[in-house]
């Protein structure tokens, strides 16, 4: 037998959810989270027939426990007054993409495969963003703001974020794990010895932190700085997986950029600084509304139920929405037993992911990226976002053993 592994649905999602937002542009009827709830069934169907789903760790029942919870709170969820279209939209964005937990610890040998598609489709959508961004077409302000992603259709109102096609908040959050994607590359150039892919790694990772740059969003300004100084330690200095001369060579050529456009347009240098530095006003300006939806939950020990503080909740009778703090809204809806749930499997995963840190180190940085950003925006309530997180919190639970009979046709 060889050890090839299948080629799956899920390689391809993210590309195919990409082309799927960005048919937006020129559809009005596309619909593109029920398009990516389309294929999230496809790939559960497909795991089933394969027999790729198995739970070999403690991490794994947690991980369906916490499914099941979250579909028994519709329960709750109805008796506090919601209706169920607010639970099968929060559903399909923030739970069943934990089907990419399960992709996770299938995936063995094929970690290269899905993060290649997936730095694929962060070029289109990056790509895509950039070109609109500086052309400025009237249908693309006037399809902006029909998606409440600007609040006036101008060009000028439209260039404050780089939203693509995605919104400027989730587009910071799938660029920075693009950054992590891409470091995946630069490290298994050094442990196989094999470096023509070194030039496909330093452009996705350059060009992903430049995407996430003009998102403009002040967790994601953040997060970007702090990847890049996890990914340089960890590779040049903590698991010598290249050679230290580089880093130097790195330094010089993000001084060089660095002090061209200070030269160039020091306006730019000066926006984003003030974004980043406005950050500890974040939690203030929310800490109100969060403190208002915890006093105010149906049950402090069962939460509130899937999607009673999300967005899909505005505009309710006494709905307490956090419209932005992912991790307080995680812990409104699922309440003391939920939430303690999830926080245990996270623990788990990144516990198991730091013992195996040299093969791992991509995965636990997503999680603690997604972790951080969800403080003060939804992150883990978005379908586009959550995919990646469960996928890192999988992939940091493979069993060896499963990997290689799974791997093999």
């Amino acid at each position: 037998m060889n050890n090839i592994r299948k080629i799956t649905i899920a390689d391809w999602y993210y590309v195919l959810v990409a082309l799927g937002y960005v048919a937006t542009l020129a559809f009005s009827g596309m619909r593109p989270g029920v398009f990516a709830a389309a294929l999230m069934v496809l790939v559960l169907a497909q795991m089933i027939v394969r027999r790729q789903i198995s739970c070999d760790h403690m991490a794994d029942w947690i991980a369906v426990a916490f499914f099941a919870y979250q579909v028994l709170s519709l329960i709750w969820l109805l008796a506090g007054g919601y209706p169920i279209g607010v639970f099968i939209n929060e559903f399909v964005s923030s739970t069943l993409p934990m089907v990419f937990y399960f992709v996770g610890k299938s995936i063995g040998d094929g970690r290269k495969t899905w993060y290649r598609n997936y730095l694929f489709a962060m070029m289109i959508l990056g790509v895509t963003g950039v070109v609109m961004y500086i052309a400025a077409p009237q249908f693309y302000c006037d399809w902006a703001y029909r998606w409440s992603y600007i609040s006036k259709a101008d060009a000028a109102t439209m260039r404050v974020r780089m939203h693509s096609v995605v919104g400027s908040t989730c587009l910071s959050f799938i660029m920075v794990a693009g950054m992590l994607a891409g470091s995946y590359f630069l490290g298994e150039i050094s442990k196989r010895g094999k470096r023509k892919n070194i030039i496909f790694a330093i452009v996705t990772v350059a060009l992903c932190l430049l995407f996430a740059i003009m998102a403009n969003q002040r967790s994601g300004l953040v997060a970007a700085a702090l990847v890049l100084i996890y990914v340089n330690y960890l590779l040049f200095f903590k698991l010598d997986l290249i050679p230290r001369k580089y880093f130097l060579y790195e330094i010089i050529a993000i001084a060089a950029i660095f002090g061209a456009v200070c030269i160039i347009r020091f306006d730019f240098i000066l926006k984003f600084w003030w974004r980043i530095i406005s950050l500890p006003t974040a939690i203030s300006q929310r800490s109100e509304q969060w403190v208002a939806a915890v006093n105010n939950m149906y049950s402090s020990w069962i939460g509130n139920g899937l999607g009673a503080n999300g967005h899909r909740a505005l505009g309710l009778e006494d709905a307490h929405v956090i419209a932005d703090g992912g991790i307080v809204k995680l812990y409104c809806e699922n309440g003391v037993l939920g939430f303690s749930l999830w926080a245990y499997l996270i623990v788990l995963s990144l516990k198991n992911g730091i013992k195996d840190i040299r093969n791992r180190y991509v995965e636990i940085a997503i999680i603690v990226v997604a972790i951080l950003q969800s403080i003060g925006s939804n992150m883990l309530a978005f379908q586009i976002c959550t995919p990646i997180f469960w996928f890192a919190a999988g992939v940091c639970n493979i069993n060896t053993k499963t990997v290689e009979k799974t791997c093999k046709i």
